[in-house]
């Protein structure tokens, strides 16, 4: 009964923040069900997290570690169990100074093909600038083809911050993949502050792509009117693809021309169906991510969005505390949205 009253108030987050002291009682309870995933301290130590409380954080990493570096660790998803890595710790960006020391030193022990490396990656690159003390630790995954691809995708989140990580780049080039070629290249002149000869790599991307779809046209969007001179390209994407391809190619152009339409139409096509009970909830949430910093919305998409909050459904097709975090998530976009004026 104690893990499953832990995975509640963990589950309920900020809600439960009244349970904080007891909470950090059950820290050291290693208490557990042989059905269920973990114990209740470490259900309770995620729940401290999730309320932000301090006491969650020692500890902390190495905690999740061991969890990522578990052999065979299986789980029902529609029952308790412990958090995914990233769920933890991205909404901790504010204690990254805490936590960075655990983290850097899980990444030196763990090397590229360590159980927990990808997933301390991933938060890394939401901390964004916050993760710049970890750069030393990261440039000796350059070398390792399997890690390369999450390195540089911190790097760009660190931008101008991560110049020093320049002349490791080299280690990173597959010589026999020139799309990997184009990536280290804009990613050298991008931390490098060369922000004209980053448009120039990434616009030849696009351009040179078998078809423009294939080609890294989100990282256009970075570059507001200055990629103005790709729209051609980049709406002949929008209009000749679907799924992932025809949304971001949509944003990209709103992005890169400041128009609202025809962009506005194409986000239509991930926002109404939800209203109308589907299940595409990952392009719905890019989407409304895009909505707001539009801040427009036109009124068929009011229309839908204000049906989508009076619904009583989860907007999350997992079981167990992704159904309920995620549909949170959802819901709190979905206000941002409709905070926006509305357009013809």
């Amino acid at each position: 009964m104690r893990f499953r009253a832990a995975n509640i108030l963990a589950v309920l987050g900020p809600a439960a923040a009244g349970y904080a002291d007891r909470l950090a009682d059950l820290l050291d309870d290693n208490g557990a069900d042989e059905c269920l995933d973990g114990t209740v301290g470490e259900i309770a130590r995620w729940a401290l997290a999730r309320i932000g409380d301090p006491r969650a954080l020692p500890g902390l990493i190495e905690q999740l570690r061991a969890q990522e570096e578990e052999q065979g660790r299986g789980y029902c998803t529609s029952d308790p169990r412990r958090p995914d890595v990233t769920d933890v710790l991205v909404p901790l960006r504010a204690h990254a100074d805490v936590l960075l020391p655990a983290i850097r030193e899980a990444i030196r022990q763990g090397g590229a093909r360590g159980g927990a490396t990808r997933a301390f990656l991933t938060v890394l690159e939401a901390w964004g600038e916050d993760g710049l003390p970890a750069l030393p630790d990261l440039l000796p995954l350059l070398a390792d083809t399997w890690t390369s691809l999450y390195v540089l995708r911190i790097l760009l989140a660190l931008g101008p911050a991560a110049a020093s990580a320049a002349p490791a780049l080299r280690t990173c080039e597959v010589l026999d993949h020139p799309g990997n070629h184009a990536l280290v290249a804009w990613t050298a002149a991008y931390i490098g502050g060369d922000r004209a000869t980053t448009l120039r790599l990434v616009g030849d991307a696009v351009t040179t792509a078998e078809e423009p779809w294939y080609g890294p046209i989100d990282a256009l969007a970075d570059f507001g009117l200055e990629a103005a001179p790709y729209a051609d390209r980049v709406r002949f994407a929008m209009e000749n693809s679907t799924y992932w391809p025809r949304l971001t190619a949509a944003i990209t152009l709103w992005s890169i021309t400041g128009r609202v339409e025809p962009s506005m139409r194409v986000l239509e096509e991930f926002v109404v169906p939800i209203a109308e009970g589907g299940d595409g909830f990952g392009f719905f949430r890019e989407a409304l991510q895009a909505l707001i910093r539009m801040g427009e919305i036109s009124h068929t998409i009011r229309g839908a969005l204000l049906t989508v909050r009076q619904s009583e459904r989860r907007l999350c097709v997992d079981g167990g505390y992704p159904m309920i975090v995620r549909d949170g998530e959802l819901r709190a976009l979905v206000d941002q949205a409709l905070a926006g004026k509305s357009c013809s």
